[in-house]
């Protein structure tokens, strides 16, 4: 028996290799690629990309292959009769079922490490290198439309001579909403890694701010534009979708100590409000503000613990779906594949993936525990397991 077990885990992993590098690739240069060269990046700017997006492709193509490798093998040997001999000499199939169920479970535990990888490491990357990336955009985007727009900042240009814009007309916003608008005749932009920042040297032009002043510059007037306004990293204020899980548990541990003090300084001061007899204060503005602050607050603990349920129940997609193929590939015996991976696939669209999205959705809002996310898992699993037990007594 370990001799076909064996046997079997090879055919399952070449078959599941070959399909991941195949649909991999398909993600990554027809669907990943093709997107940034259309947004101006360039091809060197895609072959910086190309290793922070790998864990996303991954982590998606990973469940659908594993889900068409089963389906590949199982089929194959069901319709080859190789279950019925197994049966007919008293070996039950399950045996030759846990091959499968073992490489699911890892690729599940890998899946999870990629889900973590795409969402923190490789996350960042690309936005490093769409950053690093703006001026050749920025320039390719100016070649064709003449105009370019990021952020606050708006450009529109004559012409583009080499890296130099001609007669370009620029208007930025400030921090506080003021507007300044510049007409010169003659601009560079460059990209500034040190401070992720796009510098614009303006050359012999006019500027003119909120409308309330404006001068004249003869020589060349430099201005930073920080492209990133990311504050430092804080597990209390952090986006929980591009947290590191590792820092999960200290974060939800910080979020329920500011909803308690965001609790108790409300008590205290609504209190002291009813002791003073001012009424009027338990519902003023600052009132308001401290309640939508404590409302976030408890969202995004919500969130915090969600994250964590929502990146362990996506990685155990390749097990919930492959104890759904299993069963479903020996009970057709055909060895068409793709007949057998459209019958599985197609209910997974259609009712496990909406099911997980809107469990997720209500385990955000609060509305369901965190754990909440796993019905969808749970229920498929359940599903497989009964239909691998009625292959085992009722084989069709």
């Amino acid at each position: 028996m370990k001799t076909i077990q064996r046997r079997i885990a090879y055919d399952i992993l070449r078959v599941f290799l070959v399909a991941l590098i195949a649909l991999t690739v398909l993600v990554m240069f027809i669907g990943v690629a093709r997107e940034a060269l259309e947004q101006g990046l360039g091809v060197a700017g895609v072959m910086q990309l190309i290793p922070y997006a790998a864990p996303n492709a991954l982590s998606l193509a990973v469940p659908g292959t594993a889900l068409f490798s089963v389906c590949c093998v199982y089929g194959r040997m069901s319709a080859d009769n190789e279950f019925t001999a197994l049966q007919s000499v008293g070996i039950s199939p399950i045996p030759a079922m846990m091959p499968a169920i073992v490489i699911s479970t890892l690729l599940s535990l890998a899946t999870v490490v990629l889900i973590n990888t795409a969402f923190t490491w490789g996350f960042h990357g690309i936005q490093r290198v769409v950053m690093s990336s703006v001026e050749h955009v920025a320039y390719g985007v100016l070649q064709r439309d003449r105009s370019f727009q990021h952020g606050s900042m708006s450009l529109t240009v004559r012409d583009v001579e080499g890296k130099t814009l001609m007669d370009p007309v620029i208007h930025l916003r400030r921090a506080n909403n003021e507007s300044v608008s510049i007409n010169a005749r003659t601009a560079v932009l460059s990209y500034n890694d040190a401070n992720q920042a796009l510098t614009l040297s303006v050359t012999d032009g006019e500027a003119s701010v909120g409308g309330k002043a404006s001068f004249q510059f003869p020589d060349t007037l430099v201005h930073t534009i920080p492209l990133s306004n990311k504050p430092a990293y804080d597990v209390l204020t952090a986006n929980p979708s591009h947290m590191p899980m590792n820092d999960f548990p200290i974060a939800s541990v910080k979020q329920a100590s500011d909803i308690h003090r965001r609790e108790s300084e409300i008590a205290v001061r609504t209190g002291f409000s009813v002791i003073g007899s001012r009424m009027d204060s338990i519902c003023d503005d600052g009132a308001q503000i401290r309640l939508v602050s404590l409302t976030k607050s408890r969202k995004r603990l919500h969130r915090l613990d969600t994250e964590v349920h929502r990146r362990w129940a996506s990685g155990f997609t390749c097990l919930a779906l492959s104890m759904l193929g299993i069963p479903l590939a020996i009970r057709m015996k055909t060895s068409d594949t793709m007949t057998t991976f459209a019958v599985v696939f197609l209910p997974t669209l259609l009712i496990y993936y909406p099911v997980f999205a809107l469990t997720l959705d209500m385990a955000k809002d609060g509305k369901i525990a965190a754990v909440g996310v796993w019905i969808a898992n749970g229920v498929a699993m359940v599903i497989g397991f009964f239909l691998i037990r009625k292959t085992v007594y009722f084989p069709a």
